[in-house]
């Protein structure tokens, strides 16, 4: 019944698009320190549902992270893992089940099954960038193909990962798709340089992994116009008790080294950082 309460709310009462969203291009939304909810923060039972990200909102974030499968149908769903198992009440691989049979397969201590990648931009409605990771080669025409829908460009972009097929995937189905790469390993600094050589406006952000978080490369992003993100785990420590011995989120220290984009599991605290950094900002 909440749910239900929920989805009526967000699908009947928010405006539509034209007449309550961020309409501006999403290099303009794209400014100044965001936080991006990772998985709309983690770990929590609803961790990539809807009503995850509505809290992440509403604590401040920019953006919400989330991650794509798909059905054996074809539909793309919010969720993280190739198998249904331990995150569900049912097992086996998400791409071995209908879509009508991944909704009936409870997230472990919720009452509804994975929520489909459609719901999230039905509530987000422009007013909240997705970041939404492509987890295999069969997600990506059908998570093209509702961005299309909904005329979601600016406000949605696809993680591609390493290397070039996934890229390469989304470009030949849709040239006006943002993304962000993340080049990384043996052969990371090749394909960082390949990547800002092509002078494609819609690589949006470059991921940083660990073995590629140097100022030089922080520099090269930047002066192509591009925005750096990373997981702010990668840099310290993050919790959410009051308790444990290290700082509540790494945001403070990730924006302090020049990155846009702080990737967190929690959002309040990292906003509130975000915030705090703001207002010093100010008072300079």
């Amino acid at each position: 019944m909440k749910r239900a309460v929920l989805a009526c709310l967000w699908l009947c009462l928010w405006p539509p698009l034209h007449a309550g969203a961020d309409e501006r291009p999403l290099r303009e939304r794209l400014r100044g320190f965001l936080v991006a909810a990772h998985r709309g923060g983690h770990p929590f039972p609803d961790s990539n549902t809807v009503e995850r990200f509505e809290v992440a909102r509403l604590e401040g974030a920019d953006i919400v992270e989330t991650d794509l499968q798909v059905s054996r149908d074809g539909v793309p769903f919010l969720f993280h893992d190739a198998s249904l198992d331990p995150q569900t009440v049912c097992k086996g691989p998400v791409a071995a089940h209908t879509a009508s049979e991944i909704e009936r397969c409870n997230l472990v201590g919720l009452a509804h099954g994975p929520e489909r990648f459609e719901a999230a931009l039905q509530w987000s409605q422009g007013r909240v960038v997705i970041d939404a990771e492509l987890k295999s080669a069969e997600v990506v025409r059908p998570a093209v193909e509702l961005v299309e829908r909904y005329g979601a460009w600016e406000w949605v972009y696809f993680q591609v990962r390493n290397g070039w097929e996934r890229y390469t995937e989304v470009r030949v189905l849709d040239d006006r798709i943002a993304v962000e790469a993340g080049p990384r390993g043996r052969n990371g600094e090749r394909q960082l340089d390949r990547l800002l050589a092509m002078n494609d406006p819609r690589v949006a952000i470059i991921q940083l992994h660990p073995d590629m978080l140097t100022d030089a490369n922080l520099a090269k992003i930047h002066a192509s116009g591009k925005l750096a993100s990373i997981d702010a785990w990668y840099v310290a420590r993050e919790r959410e008790l009051p308790l444990w011995p290290f700082p509540p989120s790494a945001c403070a220290q990730v924006f302090r080294r020049g990155i846009d984009i702080a990737v967190t599991d929690v959002p309040r605290a990292c906003a509130e950082q975000r915030d705090a950094l703001a207002g010093e900002a100010g008072t300079r």
